[in-house]
């Protein structure tokens, strides 16, 4: 059966992920704040699996919720809708562009128990932040066996959920556990995070063994 993933903010990250998850046999659905009406042209350039509808009905009916949101705005993005039960990705970091001075003060708080705040109820699934986006980008489908995309989270059937999706994009998904354990190894700072590539899986085992060592 075909699975839907929805997008929570439609900016780089939703652009770049949408397509390659119709081409591994999603459908998709995109959202912003200013409504599904001015989405019409990207989804109509990527075809009849896209769609756009508001935030309330994109959540109600993903199978996958990706929070493709910046920081600064994912509070009030999040806000009010009905999360209870869905298994939800955390894509964010707490930072504003590439730069050390655009990182956020949070206050040595983990940032995904932050955002697990914002989404009370939500199975969380931390993936798809390690690296920039463009590194995403050129990096799936892979081209070589450089293919390892991390995530970590608490929910069994989530994060199978989350893997399967991964799968679909043709790469290799690799649990390290729970997020406040495993997955600060890729958390912005963390040993895993920022190489501006992908491990191969060997690489990753290397990388996993050095980190936690």
């Amino acid at each position: 059966m075909t699975k839907t993933l929805g997008f929570l903010g439609a900016g780089r990250l939703a652009q770049m992920l949408a397509p390659k998850a119709i081409n591994g046999g999603w459908r998709v659905i995109l959202t912003n704040s200013r409504g599904p009406e001015t989405l019409t042209d990207l989804v109509s350039a990527l075809g009849p699996n896209a769609s756009a509808a508001r935030p309330r009905d994109m959540v109600l009916a993903a199978d996958v919720i990706i929070l493709a949101t910046r920081w600064p705005q994912t509070a009030d993005a999040t806000a009010g809708l009905p999360w209870e039960g869905k298994t939800v990705v955390d894509a964010t970091n707490n930072r504003l562009g590439p730069k050390p001075e655009d990182v956020i003060n949070i206050g040595g708080a983990i940032a995904s128990e932050i955002v697990a705040g914002y989404v009370p109820g939500a199975n969380l699934v931390k993936a798809f932040n390690h690296e920039p986006i463009p590194v995403f980008d050129k990096a799936l489908p892979p081209a070589d066996d450089a293919s390892v995309l991390f995530l970590a989270g608490s929910d069994a059937k989530a994060k199978d959920d989350v893997a399967q999706l991964i799968r679909d994009l043709h790469a290799t998904p690799v649990d390290l556990g729970a997020i406040d354990e495993g997955g600060l190894l890729f958390a912005m700072g963390g040993p895993l995070a920022n190489k501006f590539k992908l491990y191969t899986p060997t690489e990753a085992e290397a990388a996993i063994k050095a980190a936690r060592d």
